[in-house]
């Protein structure tokens, strides 16, 4: 009878500290969206998919300015801006634009902050395992099994809470990793910063396909 107590005891023990990591986690990873709601950040990236197969693409580097579920990206031959609905995508070689109206599948292959608020909402939060001594991960799981993700994981220096990278599981086993440099808030940014100005580019080419 004492046994069976004491095991009783033990797994109650350790619910009591899952529910408070769980709390914990869910509080970090508000905290971060709420600064990205009010404030605008600017990061280095490097994004890399990894096929189920293990084939890993080439990273693509970059800079890009993010606010709420807004962004504007750059890279050598490409500069893209989202402004929470429609993306023009701008590629230099061709002096064209693309113009769309992404899925968060398509926004995640860019941007996977954009997807962290929804996904949020319709997720089991909690901290994970990492390596190194001054990060913290924390995993968001799915509720439902119908979801077209299987895991998002976000990584944060412990100290200043600033994302190191953000993980994304597709139910392909397809896997998109972003890492993020020199992450800080910026200030004076205006809407029209995530959106395309036909103005700045002559003779441009327009391919609308919303």
């Amino acid at each position: 009878m004492r046994l069976r107590l004491s095991i009783i005891l033990y797994i109650f023990s350790i619910l009591g500290i899952s529910a408070q990591n769980n709390t914990d986690a869910e509080r970090v990873i508000n905290k971060l969206l709420a600064s990205i709601r009010t404030t605008a950040v600017k990061t280095n990236f490097q994004l890399s998919v990894t096929e189920k197969n293990g084939v890993t693409s080439q990273p693509i580097s970059g800079t890009f300015v993010m606010k709420a579920n807004k962004f504007t990206i750059e890279m050598d031959e490409t500069k893209a801006w989202f402004d929470g609905k429609t993306q023009w995508t701008y590629l230099k070689s061709d002096n064209e634009v693309t113009i769309t109206e992404p899925t968060a599948e398509e926004l995640a292959q860019i941007n996977p902050m954009a997807i962290l608020a929804s996904f949020k909402a319709k997720s089991w939060i909690r901290f994970g395992k990492t390596k190194s001594a001054n990060s913290e991960l924390i995993e968001l799981t799915p509720k439902s099994k119908k979801d077209e993700f299987l895991k998002v994981e976000v990584q944060l220096h412990k100290t200043t809470k600033t994302p190191e990278f953000i993980r994304l599981t597709d139910k392909k086993k397809t896997v998109t990793l972003l890492k993020l440099t020199t992450y800080k808030n910026i200030v004076n940014v205006t809407d029209d910063t995530f959106t395309f100005k036909k103005i700045n580019y002559k003779n441009i080419q327009i391919n609308d396909l919303r």
